[in-house]
């Protein structure tokens, strides 16, 4: 139903805060290119624990997690 209502390709009813959500993004987005991509940019005004969460689950996964100032990120 939630596919349905937002048009997205995947959905996950289990997240339960911030940080989860923000983990299960970078799982899914992973997910998605079959592991081709391999970097995640993360900005530095994230809640520290939020920052935490991510860095585990990148580590977990085997992801280079960047992190910095949006202004900072390549969007090109």
């Amino acid at each position: 139903m939630i596919i349905e209502l937002t048009g997205m390709e995947y959905s996950n009813a289990s997240l339960l805060d911030e940080a989860t959500a923000c983990a299960e993004a970078a799982g899914l987005a992973y997910a998605e290119y079959n592991g081709k991509r391999t970097k995640f940019y993360a900005s530095d005004c994230m809640f520290p624990q939020t920052l935490d969460v991510l860095k585990t689950r990148c580590w977990a996964l085997g992801l280079n997690l960047e992190i910095g100032p949006i202004a900072d990120f390549p969007w090109d």
